[in-house]
């Protein structure tokens, strides 16, 4: 009986803690649009700092990106393809393409890429500068934390991962029609055509949410996760692994839902 309530306990803990986490994520990200929303906000500094991080999250690694986007596109474009051909299947080749590609694995790997490269920093960074008291500085020299360190990562990985997703994008449907055509024009037409009839403002306005969560997802867990880092310095590579453990599983959560809407 006593194991029993114990279990019972520990289960009842940690629901309270997700309920807890969950609330004090969607209440910054409440912040922090009223501030997006209000105009005072967007002054020089604070586009500045915003430019910057789209510069470090984005422009910085789009050779890197682009090189593993066009691996991994051209590597799945080739088994979509050969499948396609032995069941043959091989006039729906490039709609698999694009369906497989373009619409889910790519904007997900997108969102894998620039959260172990940039949301694990921005983890790191902020659970730093919150144990080395850094954030009660700038507070108490009257610069709003929220305004100039956190709202711009915010807008910075959402606007990478859009981008990023739509570059990824638009190489894998350059690579399919070679792929599928090779240098033919003559299939221009019906390659466009397929493209036409996926891409519906419905899709196409799914997408854009889809990878604009998964931009928020990537920067705002790690920015909250590292806020709640105890005064300790050990305490930080706790806070970093917390973080990235949300962010994987935020994003599984938004593919997953995004599948259900689409297909089921």
């Amino acid at each position: 009986m006593t194991l029993l309530a114990t279990s019972i306990e520990s289960l009842g803990a940690k629901v309270v803690g997700w309920f807890t986490v969950g609330y004090g994520m969607f209440a910054f990200l409440a912040r922090a649009a009223l501030l997006l929303l209000d105009r005072s906000t967007w002054n020089r500094a604070t586009f500045d700092v915003v430019v910057k991080q789209v510069y470090f999250t984005a422009v910085q690694i789009l050779h890197v990106f682009l090189g593993y986007a066009l691996v991994i596109s051209w590597l799945l474009i080739s088994i979509i393809l050969s499948t396609a051909r032995d069941f043959g299947l091989t006039e729906f080749a490039s709609e698999m393409t694009i369906r497989t590609l373009v619409l889910e694995l790519l904007p997900f790997l997108t969102a894998l890429f620039v959260a172990l490269r940039s949301g694990s920093a921005i983890n790191t960074e902020v659970a730093l500068m919150q144990v080395n008291n850094e954030l009660d500085a700038l507070a108490h020299c009257k610069v709003p934390p929220l305004q100039f360190e956190f709202l711009p990562r915010l807008i910075g990985g959402v606007v990478s991962v859009v981008t990023l997703s739509g570059l990824a994008g638009l190489l894998a449907l350059l690579i399919g029609y070679l792929a599928i055509y090779g240098t033919n024009v003559a299939g221009f037409e019906p390659y466009t055509a397929t493209i036409a009839k996926i891409f519906d403002f419905r899709i196409m306005a799914g997408l854009l949410v889809k990878c604009a969560l998964f931009g928020l997802a990537v920067t705002l867990i790690p920015v909250t996760a590292g806020l709640e880092t105890p005064k300790k310095l050990f305490m930080v590579p706790v806070s970093v692994l917390r973080g990235m453990m949300r962010v994987f599983f935020a994003i599984v959560a938004i593919e997953v839902v995004s599948l259900a809407l689409k297909y089921v």
